[in-house]
């Protein structure tokens, strides 16, 4: 009997798309791509900015390499929690198309509004153009609280996934909860307004998430080479 050999391949790729996924975290919440304080015309022409364009297409590759993992995680676990982990993959498939979204919608409008409020002289569509990029930056506020909802959910998901397993799986699982809870946490500021929370969801985003998506990898690593090691056919669904 052999393992089903595509299966171990798309494995392969979801942990090494999980670990390509902790640089990514690092990049989005480091300074890497802080562009500084920017006057209203630097602002006007940041679309010519190449750092403020590859930070957008980082998070796309982010969303990518995350939604994969995920993945990953779900043909792994699915046998054990086909409800819990269905329900965190379609999160994680919210969260990844919400936040590439966001990303195109700043590419293909706001960058244009950009555009054209610069290639104009009159002042009054310059006036129009300035009060849709505030409601376009609305629209984007909206679907990040979606973006970072979907994602809570799905680790929340996830970890409930893994209890009633392993000793592994069931740190692993409180540590998904852990992770979940802290962006419900980061959600519920954004109307709390509290400094002391802000900072430590600051903390949470730069150390814990990284470090998160690492054991997650290595979590997955550790299933696969038991997988193969039990020379089962894998017949995941």
């Amino acid at each position: 009997m052999v393992i089903n050999t595509q299966y171990k391949r798309f494995l392969l790729l979801a942990i090494v798309c999980c670990l390509l996924s902790v640089i990514t975290t690092l990049g989005i919440h480091s300074s890497l791509f802080e562009l500084g304080e920017l006057s209203f015309d630097e602002r006007i022409r940041v679309f010519e900015n190449s750092k403020y364009i590859t930070s957008k297409f980082w998070i796309i590759a982010h969303c990518l390499f995350v939604l994969i993992a995920m993945l990953g995680f779900l043909l792994i676990q699915f046998k054990k929690s086909p409800g819990f982990t269905i329900a965190g993959f379609v999160f994680f498939a919210v969260f990844s198309f919400t936040e590439i979204f966001r990303q195109m919608f700043v590419f293909f409008y706001l960058n244009n509004l950009r555009r054209s409020y610069i290639e104009t002289n009159d002042f009054a569509i310059q006036e129009m153009i300035k009060i849709n990029m505030e409601h376009a930056g609305l629209i984007g506020y909206a679907l990040f609280g979606l973006f970072i909802v979907a994602f809570a959910l799905g680790n929340i998901c996830y970890g409930i996934s893994l209890f009633g397993s392993t000793k592994i799986d069931r740190i692993l699982a409180y540590l998904l909860l852990i992770w979940g809870f802290g962006n419900l946490i980061a959600f519920g500021n954004e109307f709390w307004q509290s400094e002391l929370i802000e900072q430590c969801v600051e903390y949470f985003s730069i150390i814990y998430q990284p470090i998160m998506r690492a054991l997650v990898g290595l979590w997955m690593f550790y299933k696969l080479k038991q997988i193969i090691a039990d020379k089962t056919v894998v017949n995941p669904v």
